[in-house]
């Protein structure tokens, strides 16, 4: 039933009318309804089973007339409470006292993306919990050289620089299992793959799968000015992400390409990384097939510094994470016509944490790490036919989890991990690599 009037010389009720939807145009006020110039005496009723918004209210609530006051008590109303316009979502009600629907824009929720019709939400979700959470991802991988060589003792990385091959402890010289080769250059893959819900701040919550590849080349070791060591490392990676929310399902595939720049001096590590990518996303929504891109970049910096006890079997190390990242969603027009328009995400993270390691005898290094997780200037501004969007945001979080790497004779190494987040994400990250040195 469209939205304007169905007229009649006479109109009266006895019998039972199923209207499976009725258009509304709320901007004018207006439903498709019967009218007439003389009413005569119901009994039956008028059973509407859903409305179909074609436009939206200049204001937060709407009466629009449906039946005359003559019949107006015959009308029903068993459809959905809420119903949805191309950008808002409105609470449905019809009075039979006086033949007139409501709509309410207002959900009576503290959130404000409740007010929204899904659909117009993508941005601000994928821009949080996919490319924001995918840059994030790379920050946390790319320091893999410094994972790895901070985790030995600093004799046997004093050793290792000096020799190459054998590592003392204070009291005699012995072969060292661990990493005799991690002085070299070398190649390594790192997938990972993680499962989470998102409550955005101001937002839905997000159930989202993340997983991807890094692959990297590290140079060997070399000495620089003022007594620090510096490593080089390039890496480029594959990266997926999807998100389900109140009935959207988004799904995004990319690529990044960084560098990392690390230096070492004693028991402290510094490690810089640059990285730059982008990304195709797709969204599935009750209007259809929505395609959008994202360009991401960012910068990240991991200091640490490692504490040993007894001749370095057992390290406590500090470290603190610090990074910006930019993403760009280009703007784009819906399936149901909404042009959306997006400034770039700014956002800044910080990641104190620590590490409890242990290095055994026969070469295997499990640890236990914990980090919080603040997310600041994290925001930014989209509009969906100008009408500004919630602005969303990753609440803090605490991440916690083990590992473990070990040598496979004497050209690999292996390592794995498990991080389990609560708070403003909650799930589990999970992550294995091997390194392969090359050189004699």
């Amino acid at each position: 039933m469209n939205s304007t009037a169905i007229n009649y010389e006479k109109f009266t009720v006895n019998g039972s009318i199923n209207i499976n939807s009725v258009d509304v145009d709320l901007a004018n006020n207006s439903m498709g309804h019967f009218s007439a110039d003389e009413y005569g005496e119901s009994n039956g009723n008028i059973d509407v089973k859903g409305v179909n918004l074609i436009s939206d209210s200049h204001g937060s609530a709407t009466k629009v007339l449906f039946a005359d006051s003559s019949y107006a008590d015959t009308v029903t109303y068993s459809g959905a409470s809420h119903a949805y316009s191309t950008i808002y979502k409105y609470n449905v009600g019809y009075n039979p006292d006086d033949g007139f629907f409501t709509f309410v824009r207002s959900s009576g929720s503290m959130n404000p993306s409740d007010n929204f019709n899904p659909s117009v939400l993508t941005t601000p979700v994928s821009a949080q919990s996919g490319a924001y959470s995918t840059q994030m991802q790379t920050f946390n991988y790319a320091f893999q050289h410094a994972d790895n060589f901070m985790s030995l003792p600093i004799f046997e990385r004093i050793a290792l620089k000096e020799s190459g091959r054998y590592a003392m402890t204070g009291s005699a010289g012995i072969y060292s299992p661990l990493l005799t080769r991690i002085e070299n250059a070398g190649y390594w893959v790192k997938p990972y793959v993680s499962f989470e819900n998102i409550p955005l701040k101001n937002g839905p919550k997000v159930n989202t799968i993340a997983y991807g590849s890094l692959i990297g080349f590290d140079s060997s070791i070399k000495p620089v000015k003022y007594g620090f060591d510096r490593v080089l490392t390039g890496y480029i990676g594959y990266n997926g992400a999807s998100q389900n929310y109140s009935g959207v399902d988004t799904y995004q595939n990319g690529g990044l390409l960084g560098g990392t720049v690390t230096l070492y001096r004693g028991n402290f590590f510094n490690a810089t990384t640059l990285s730059a990518g982008a990304s195709l996303g797709e969204s599935h929504t009750m209007y259809g097939k929505d395609n959008f891109t994202m360009l991401l970049a960012g910068i990240g910096n991991k200091l640490g510094y490692n504490f040993e006890f007894k001749d370095g079997k057992y390290i406590i190390q500090p470290s603190m994470l610090m990074s910006y990242t930019f993403v760009n969603t280009f703007d784009y027009t819906n399936s149901a016509g909404v042009h959306i328009d997006s400034d770039p995400l700014h956002a800044i993270q910080l990641t104190p944490g620590v590490k409890f390691i242990m290095n055994t005898k026969n070469g295997w290094q499990p640890y236990v790490g914990i980090n919080m997780v603040w997310n600041i200037l994290n925001k930014n501004k989209v509009t969906a036919n100008d009408v500004r969007l919630p602005e969303m945001s990753i609440k803090p979080y605490v991440q916690y989890g083990l590992g473990v790497q070990k040598r496979i004779k004497d050209k690999f190494l292996a390592f794995g991990q498990a991080m389990v987040s609560n708070g403003g994400r909650n799930g589990v990250s999970l992550s294995f690599g091997l390194r392969w040195f090359i050189g004699k």
